[in-house]
This record gives structure tokens, C-alpha cells and sequence, in this order.
């Protein structure tokens, strides 16, 4: 919480030779807006030692897929618009944003520099702090991991069922879930096990949402929970399509 490194507690050493210089890799992109966390919220960038926004023109679920990757997260839920989260200030520095859903960074997407956007039309996100993960995973199955202050863990399988699976598929973007597996059926995790005792009725938007307890998971990751989910939404798949023949 420190505002600069100065302010944080170190020692002057004469040990340490020039082949331990510390380096860092900082963010060009963030999340900001009312009711914005770190997950979803409106997307500035930095550029030329200015942050600014992006404009909706042509925003769709490519780009968003392409900015929750860059920040960390498996996948965009949605692309809202329209300053969904607040108008934002300063620069609009990106504008026709068209990204393939591949690119590494938002920056690499092809855009154009906005002359006739306000920030009424600033562009958001909204990151899906849940993935699938695990030996032989796909996109569709694996292991259920949440992201919870920045860390991600799995989830117990105790009480595990098909209610608890579907909530967890539909936040994937999957209408229904296949089956709901236990015993680290994709193998086990590693890290915290941050969900336990999950009681989901079906209808929560997401497994964050359902009733659960903290606990250690009598023995550990072998009782990671999974998913395999069905009938995906296409969405993907409908703005891929778009974009390469329109």
C-alpha cells in the first residue's frame, strides 16, 4: 500500500552483487469505474505515460476475451458498452478496436484513434474469475478453480452435485452441466482450497454466489471438484465467424 518503494522497509547490504538486480513488468491496462473491481469494470490503457479509454465502437467479445487474458483471467463473460461502468476522463486512446481473440495484448488488436467518440461510449469487461484446469482439461471440462483476493485455489468436492456443477458451467458460458465429478477426477490442484461444503440451488449466477464454508478439505487436493459442460452458447464462436466474413 506503500507509494513508493522508498517508503517500504529494507536494508542497505553489501552482499548482494549486480547478477540479483530486481526487475519488474508493469501493467498497461486496468479496470476502473463505479462498482469496478478486479474483475470487471471499464478498460483504460496506458500509453505515452497517459491513461485513457477505449471506445465501444465495434467492441465485442473478442476484444474482451483478449483484455481478461492479458489481466490474468481464462475468459470475458461480456463486452458491455456504452459506459456501462461510468464515464471515464481523459484521452480515448483506442477507437474500431478488432481483435481476433488470439493477440496477447489488447495493443496489438487493430484499432484506429478515436476523432468522433465520447466517453459515453467508454468500453468494459467483465472477467470470469472461474477456469477449468487439469490433466486432459479442455475448455468444456477440468478441475474447477475460483480466483478469490487475487489468488487462485480449487474447490472441495464435498457436497459437490449437478446444482453446484451447473451454476459453475453456465458461468463458463455453457448452458448445463454433463456431470459433477470429485476425487481430483483431472488431478489435483495446487494452492489453496478456497471453496467447501458448496450448496448451490441451480439458479446463482455463479458459484461464488452459492452457500459454502472455508475449511481444509479432509485429505486435500484428492478431493478436488470438477466439471464437464455442454451445449456451449456459441458466442464465441458467432463473433470469430463475424469477423472473418463481414
Amino acid at each position: 500500500s506503500e507509494a513508493h518503494l522508498q517508503n517500504c522497509p529494507f536494508s542497505r547490504s553489501s552482499y548482494c552483487l549486480h547478477d540479483r538486480h530486481a526487475s519488474v513488468s508493469c501493467a498497461t491496462i486496468r479496470l476502473q469505474g463505479e462498482n469496478a473491481t478486479d474483475s470487471e469494470g471499464r478498460v483504460e490503457i496506458f500509453r505515452n505515460g497517459v491513461w485513457g479509454t477505449v471506445c465501444d465502437n465495434n467492441w465485442d467479445i473478442n476484444d474482451a476475451t483478449v483484455v481478461c487474458r492479458q489481466m490474468g483471467f481464462e475468459r470475458a463473460l461480456s463486452a458491455p458498452g456504452r459506459a456501462a461502468y461510468g464515464p471515464g476522463t481523459g484521452p480515448i486512446l483506442m477507437d474500431n478496436v478488432e481483435c481476433w481473440g488470439s493477440e496477447a495484448k489488447l495493443q496489438h488488436c487493430n484499432f484506429t484513434t478515436s476523432r468522433d467518440c465520447g466517453h459515453n461510449e467508454d468500453a468494459s469487461v467483465s472477467c470470469a474469475i472461474i477456469r477449468l484446469r487439469g490433466e486432459h482439461a479442455t475448455d468444456s471440462e477440468g478441475r474447477v478453480e475460483v480466483l478469490q483476493n487475487g489468488v487462485w485455489g480449487t474447490v472441495c468436492d464435498d457436497d459437490w452435485d449437478m446444482n453446484d456443477a451447473t451454476v459453475a458451467c453456465r458461468q463458463l458460458g455453457y448452458s448445463h452441466a454433463l456431470s459433477a465429478r470429485g476425487q481430483a477426477a483431472y488431478g489435483q490442484g495446487t494452492g489453496p482450497i478456497l471453496m467447501d461444503n458448496v450448496e448451490c440451488r441451480g439458479s446463482e449466477a455463479q458459484l461464488q454466489n452459492c452457500p459454502f464454508t472455508f475449511g481444509s478439505c479432509y485429505r486435500g487436493h484428492n478431493r478436488d471438484a470438477s466439471v464437464s459442460c455442454g451445449n456451449n452458447s456459441k458466442r464465441h464462436r458467432l463473433h470469430f465467424l463475424l469477423k472473418v466474413y463481414t
